[in-house]
């Protein structure tokens, strides 16, 4: 775990620091590597983007209830759409979770009116993310 923990800081570092960091040779340092990527533990190397420098500081979580026989359909629909980051399938109040980051609050209001008009689609609750506590490690939201 100390060499994932160390890659998710910062993946592009240095076999050789990372071998520092975690106490281990550089050699097995890397062969551990190897192993979590053959294993599909690690499954890529990404870039975590700060999305207020990018102009978009509205992030909101959208709940979803919709009729099962259109709930492909919908998730179909959404995850084409640009501004929606992750969509979860969820249990309890809604059936479908989307994390959404907007531009400006007229881009949010533009999607709620626009994009949730789709048939099977009974109720929303959209919650504004005032501002995180604790981030995501993998995608820094």
């Amino acid at each position: 775990m100390k060499i994932i923990k160390a890659l998710q800081t910062d993946a592009r570092k240095p076999i050789i620091q990372l071998a520092r960091e975690v106490g281990a040779n550089e050699a097995t340092v890397r062969r551990r590597i190897d192993k979590l990527l053959k294993e599909g533990i690690i499954e890529r190397f990404t870039v975590v983007l700060d999305y207020h420098k990018l102009g978009r500081i509205i992030k909101v979580f959208i709940g979803l209830r919709v009729q099962p026989a259109k709930l492909k359909e919908i998730v179909d629909h959404l995850s084409k759409h640009p501004d929606i980051q992750v969509l979860y399938r969820t249990s309890g109040d809604t059936d479908i979770v989307a994390e959404a980051i907007f531009e400006k609050m007229e881009d949010l209001n533009t999607f709620l009116e626009d994009e949730l008009k789709l048939e099977g689609i009974l109720g929303t609750i959209v919650t504004i993310v005032i501002g995180p506590y604790k981030r995501c490690p993998w995608t820094g939201l």
